[in-house]
Parts: structure tokens; sequence; C-alpha cells
């Protein structure tokens, strides 16, 4: 069964030229960040290298987010969805295996950014183990904000493109060290870049250890997560 709905997936991003470009589109980053930061690092201010890195690593998800979402709206003008209901695959598994492949790229893909920016260099193992597990929560979730409230492509593309100021907001985290953070604690994004600013900046954040900010990570990505799904049932009925 796992295998049926994956090669439903992989057509479903190879058969249209804007899923195939979102997919390639990490690699592209990719290679962006490898010469990018190091000019920024020799040419421009220490801020902007980090703000530059810290968008790069977050930007992968969202861009298996991007293709997820509109697979699935795919599948909603195609009525495969509904036509899931009388086979013996559930309709939540076909979603949640959807979702879990635009994780996994997601780590994928995060993985490559932070070994081309040459980020990998300066993180300790457990940080970077926790980035890998809390960024790609991105994906998920455009995914699902994408379908929760939008009911075709159109719709889908403004929501998507609206959605990319969520990138923006956890930027924030390299200015606000201290309470004021608390600010930024509904933000999924919030949690991995709060553990990259512990590797950017020698300072002393309020929640004092990055483990902290890995547990409340998880736990406010999956609580969004769940949200959306409850909403995405709820509006196509399942």
């Amino acid at each position: 069964m796992f295998t049926r709905v994956l090669k439903h997936e992989l057509k479903s991003m190879f058969r249209d030229k804007m899923y195939t470009f979102m997919l390639i589109f990490p690699i592209i980053l990719s290679v962006v960040a490898y010469f990018l930061v190091p000019y920024l690092e020799k040419e421009s201010s220490v801020m902007a290298t980090q703000i530059i890195t810290l968008f790069l690593i977050l930007m992968n998800g969202f861009m298996f987010g991007a293709i997820a979402g509109f697979t699935l709206l795919d599948d909603q003008d195609d009525y495969v969805l509904l036509s899931l209901k009388i086979t013996p695959i559930n309709v939540n598994y076909y979603i949640g295996i959807k979702l879990f492949l635009s994780y996994i790229l997601g780590i994928l893909a995060t993985f490559l950014i932070v070994l081309t920016s040459g980020f990998i260099q300066d993180i300790s193992w457990i940080n970077l183990m926790f980035i890998l597990i809390l960024a790609p929560f991105h994906g998920p979730i455009i995914a699902l904000l994408v379908n929760a409230f939008a009911s075709n492509k159109v719709e889908g593309f403004v929501i998507m493109k609206a959605s990319g100021l969520i990138l923006m907001v956890p930027i924030a985290a390299l200015f606000l060290t201290d309470w004021k953070e608390l600010f930024l604690v509904v933000i999924p994004g919030f949690w991995p870049a709060r553990i990259i600013s512990f590797e950017m900046l020698p300072l002393d954040f309020f929640l004092g250890s990055t483990w902290i900010y890995f547990i409340f990570g998880i736990i406010i990505n999956a609580l969004v997560i769940g949200l959306l799904y409850l909403k995405y049932k709820k509006r196509i009925a399942i």
C-alpha cells in the first residue's frame, strides 16, 4: 500500500513542470548557499550572513510542503480522495503518507543546505539533530495550511505566497533574546530558528537550553499540524 501511494505521489510531482521545478528548487538553493554565504562572510556584515543562512535553512521544508499541498489539491479536483472512500486504502493514511514524504524530503534538503552553506562546521551534532527534526515541519504545515483554506489551485497559490511570510517571522529570533521572544512562541519556525541562533550568537537565551526549545518546538509544531489537519478534514468531509 505504501509503495502504491508513493508511486502515485512521484507521478504527480513529475507530471507538472511547476512541481518539477519546486522539486529541484532545494538543489538550486543549495548551490546558491554554497557561493552566497562565503561571499557574504567576506563582503558583508555578520548579521546579514546570519539572516541569509537562517532563511535558507528554513526555506527547504516550505517548498516540499508546497508540492504536497498542490498534489492534495489535485487529488481533490480529480476526486481521488472521494474514490478512496470505497477502496481498502484509508484516506487518512493516504494523506499521512503525503505529509510524511514532504517531511522526509525536507530533512534531506535541510541537511544539504546546512552542508553547502558551511553552517555544519560551526554546529554541535545534537543541535544539528534538533534542527533537522524541527525545521522540516514547515512541509506538513504549509501543505495543510494550503488545503485547509483553499478549494482550488488559484486560492492555494495565493495562500502559499502569503504563508511565505511565516518564514520571515522567525528571523526575529536573532534579535529577541530575552523574555520578548515569548511573542514568537506560536510561530512553528521560531523553535528551529532559536536553536540555529544558539550556534550563531554567543548569548544566554531566555529558556537557557536547546533541549527546552526542542521539546517545546515538537509540542507547538504537533499542535499546529493537528489543528490544521482537523480543519482540513472538516473542509473536505473525511
